[in-house]
């Protein structure tokens, strides 16, 4: 599929966008995928060594890891904790560091990060350390620093990459080839992030994607399609975080989790612990993200929050919003977000109420009703001991990935309803273990018991290994009615094997396996899947990104086996 954002059931009329969740105890909401420029880059410290906590001269606070979706780990702090695009996180195990991540995406209060080091397994709830930047009062004069560049500080950045993905798939039956279909996709993006352009509070951002979709079938000509989407394209007065903050164009709405990407103005007050902030624009069209006339949003936000710099941080925001079209109202809800982080507690929650107006009161809904509710806790009474507990049921969210498989699939049916789990951490080894009860999604009631387990820095080559166990059974249709009725049992194994054999080369190894009994099938579904990822730094500006998957599953009839190659290469300036 398209390496672009992945999609699943929507909002409810109205808040148009692509939206998929995950069943781990976390969260990641649309507001991750936040471009909004960023302030200068942190200093940060120079290592990204593994084996002891790093040292700097600002004041470490700390957060958790709220959300994994596959090489996306999602923390609980954001731009308003102090944390940049590129800015440097360490996840801390038994007092040293077992991991080294990288801020990829920004909100206010939460970050998409990559792993740049350390261990690949993990886990939601591990505690994270990192070295907030304090906005200075005083200008911002550009300068050329060496090492990697990044795509923050002041003046202008950017990124140009071009990418290449084909896939096919081919089912087969006794021994010959009943259909093949696939699809080559050139693509090219660039992306601009421009801070206190000419000494001035003046920034903007850019966020342009264009790709050539050939696809193919036996016996059938080629299709063509091409497509020029512009994710983001605004310009800005005000740092975030500055006193004002005025945003215009194209833009994420990072404080309303229900919101995601509109055309039009943002104002932003904020002081040392509150931020107050309104809105007012249109939504994409939905099919190719052209500007459109037909939805109108607008809402308002208040928010109290911990003061820049904190060890601990917390926030809880307020606000409505109302969607439009035609002059009637698609959706119009009141939302309460809540979080608070420290290194031995973190939580985060919430809760939107939607009203509803006389012509939809008579299809026979109440006035006020209850919807998108979610919390997630996570308790470490000891350095080797982690406990987490989440009630899921968002009817969206929204992730950033480059690529699915079918333990992501997975995950994504099973995201809503409720669970606890437990993890115990030792200097090299986690165990961990957790239950969830599936209510809702495209799996129907279920109940899942899952088991981790990983060793991480392993030999001088820094060997990573993890592997988990999912067992799950699922409620048919008729049991409900006839408790006797057979259910839908089944088991996924997955696991990873990472190294790095030079200092700016990463491969990771994965495999999987997915069977089913289904009483309504005529025979034991499985899946079978393996991959490997490569990741290369040249120099200074230059990221290499290979990778590829093969997946079987069964056709109808016979086998349906599905290959995917990836290759990208970005330069930074």
């Amino acid at each position: 599929m398209s390496r672009d954002l992945v999609t699943g059931p929507g909002h409810e009329s109205g808040m148009r966008g692509g939206l998929v969740g995950r069943r781990a105890v976390g969260f990641g909401l649309g507001l991750l995928l936040s471009l909004t420029a960023q302030p200068a880059q942190a200093q940060t410290p120079a290592s990204d060594s593994t084996a002891a906590l790093p040292r700097d001269t600002t004041a470490a606070s700390v957060t958790s890891v709220t959300f994994v979706s596959g090489s996306e780990i999602y923390v609980g702090a954001g731009r308003q904790e102090g944390l940049v695009e590129g800015s440097k996180l360490f996840v801390i195990r038994r007092d040293s560091v077992g991991a080294t991540l990288r801020v990829k995406f920004l909100a206010s209060h939460q970050a998409s990060c990559e792993v740049l080091a350390g261990a690949t397994d993990i886990a939601v709830g591990e505690i994270v350390r990192y070295y907030p930047h304090l906005p200075s009062t005083t200008p911002i004069v550009a300068v050329r620093r060496r090492g990697p560049r990044r795509l923050s500080g002041p003046g202008i950045h950017g990124r140009v990459g071009a990418r290449y993905l084909r896939t096919t798939t081919r089912t087969d039956s006794s021994g010959s080839t009943l259909n093949s279909t696939g699809f080559d996709q050139p693509s090219i993006d660039l992306r601009l992030n421009g801070q206190a352009i000419g000494g001035t509070p003046i920034g903007l951002a850019v966020d342009l994607r264009t790709r050539r979709t050939v696809q193919s079938s036996s016996g059938q000509p080629n299709r063509v399609d091409g497509h020029t989407r512009v994710y983001q394209a605004s310009v800005f007065w005000g740092m975030p975080g500055a006193g004002i903050r005025t945003v215009v164009g194209r833009q994420y709405l990072t404080a309303v989790t229900s919101v995601s990407m509109f055309d039009g103005g943002l104002v932003e007050l904020n002081g040392s612990s509150v931020t107050v902030g309104a809105f007012g624009g249109l939504e994409p069209d939905a099919a190719n993200l052209g500007f459109s006339r037909d939805i109108q949003d607008y809402g308002g936000y208040f928010q109290l929050h911990s003061k820049p710099g904190s060890r601990g941080t917390w926030s809880l925001t307020t606000g409505a919003v109302g969607s439009y079209q035609a002059a009637k109202a698609n959706r119009e809800f009141a939302f309460t977000q809540a979080s608070v982080s420290s290194q031995h507690f973190s939580f985060y929650g919430v809760q939107e109420v939607d009203y509803y107006p006389s012509w939809k009161r008579k299809l026979g809904e109440k006035a006020f009703s209850f919807t998108s509710q979610y919390a997630s806790a996570f308790l470490r009474p000891s350095t080797w001991l982690s406990l987490v507990g989440s009630y899921d049921k968002r009817r969206s969210v929204r992730l950033y990935r480059e690529s699915v498989d079918p333990e992501t699939q997975f995950d994504d049916a099973y995201r809503e309803g409720y669970g606890s789990g437990i993890q115990l951490t030792g200097h090299r080894l986690r165990l961990g273990g957790d239950w969830h009860r599936s209510t809702g999604g495209s799996a129907g009631g279920s109940d899942s018991y899952t088991g981790t387990f990983g060793l991480d820095r392993l030999t001088a080559f820094r060997l990573g290994i993890s592997v988990r166990a999912t067992w799950y059974q699922n409620q048919n249709d008729s049991t409900a009615s006839n408790p006797g009725a057979r259910r839908t049992t089944g088991q996924l194994y997955s696991g990873r094997l990472g190294f790095d054999p030079l200092g700016p080369l990463h491969v990771d190894l994965n495999a999987g396996l997915r069977r089913e009994d289904n009483p309504t099938a005529p025979a034991l579904q499985k899946s079978v899947w393996y991959g490997v990822d490569v990741d290369l730094a040249l120099a200074r500006a230059w990221f290499l990104s290979v990778s590829g998957l093969r997946q079987q599953d069964p056709g109808n009839p016979g086998t349906s086996t599905t290959t995917q190659l990836y290759g990208s290469l970005s330069w930074r300036f």
